[in-house]
């Protein structure tokens, strides 16, 4: 009887190492969603950037419309109806919802939630990916929403001038989505960048300095490497009539790319090796 009830207590024997198992992504993931959702100021965010973006894009398109005969028979060959009007989606509505990314990561710094965190899952490149991931998730269809939006309009306004398009063309639904995804990664850069500075204000300074001042002080590059800054990859995302000195779509897409997977490597190598 003893031997038995050995025998069934050892097929039953879990070792504690198998017990005590590291949190899969996709709790953890949930984990962030309900922060995100949570966080005040997402919502608000969402918001401004889609009535932010669609405005400036209308500014933009009608200021266009209003100087097309003082443009230059080149001018007028180039002229590109569809980035014009996602000029605001993909340069202020990029910087707010990447904002949203930096503060998706400082506010548990700020807090000292992220001890916490961290606590909860030791690996700590998880928690970042994981906060890459559902900021992506979120930023893309509130980004492809404006773009639609800013677009719709845009084109509206072209039509005094006999300018526009619509998705049917060729390359304008590629732009529509390219945006988004381009804001979407630009948002990720946020994450790592507030997973790297850790504190909401100066990573905000830093992403709005990274998009929008890099377009200024990238002038100042050769040609060849002013195409691969940030802002102008941005640009280049959303073009449909390809222009000297921009990159293909899908290459800007993919630059962009880069910078976000540079950004949380530098933020996962920081948390790794100190403490928040």
């Amino acid at each position: 009887m003893s031997t038995a009830t050995h025998t069934i207590d050892a097929t039953h024997f879990t070792p504690p190492a198998q017990q005590v198992r590291t949190p899969r992504m996709r709790r953890i993931a949930k984990a962030e969603w309900t922060k995100l959702r949570t966080l005040p100021s997402t919502w608000r965010t969402a918001v401004m950037a889609l009535v932010i973006s669609v405005a400036l894009g209308t500014i933009l398109c009608v200021s266009q419309v209003q100087q097309w005969t003082k443009m230059t028979a080149g001018q007028r060959q180039t002229f590109d109806p569809t980035a014009c009007s996602l000029f605001g989606v993909v340069f202020v509505g990029a910087v707010l919802l990447a904002a949203l990314g930096v503060r998706a990561m400082t506010a548990e710094y700020v807090t000292g939630m992220i001890r916490s965190t961290f606590a909860a899952t030791p690996t700590r490149r998880r928690v970042l990916a994981a906060k890459a991931g559902v900021t992506a998730a979120f930023v893309f269809p509130v980004a492809l929403v404006t773009a639609v939006v800013s677009f719709a309009v845009g084109q509206r306004v072209f039509t005094g001038k006999h300018l526009e398009v619509t998705f049917a063309h060729p390359g304008v639904l590629q732009a529509v989505v390219f945006g988004a995804l381009a804001v979407s990664l630009i948002a990720v850069i946020g994450v790592g960048l507030g997973g790297l500075i850790r504190h909401t204000a100066a990573a905000t300074t830093a992403l709005v300095l990274v998009i929008v001042g890099g377009v200024t002080l990238g002038q100042l590059l050769p040609a060849g490497l002013r195409q691969y800054v940030p802002g102008t990859a941005l640009q280049a995302a959303v073009t449909v009539n390809h222009s000297a000195g921009l990159l293909k779509p899908g290459t800007a897409v993919v630059v962009l790319g880069v910078y976000a997977a540079i950004a949380l490597a530098a933020a996962s190598i920081r948390a790794a090796h100190r403490d928040a």
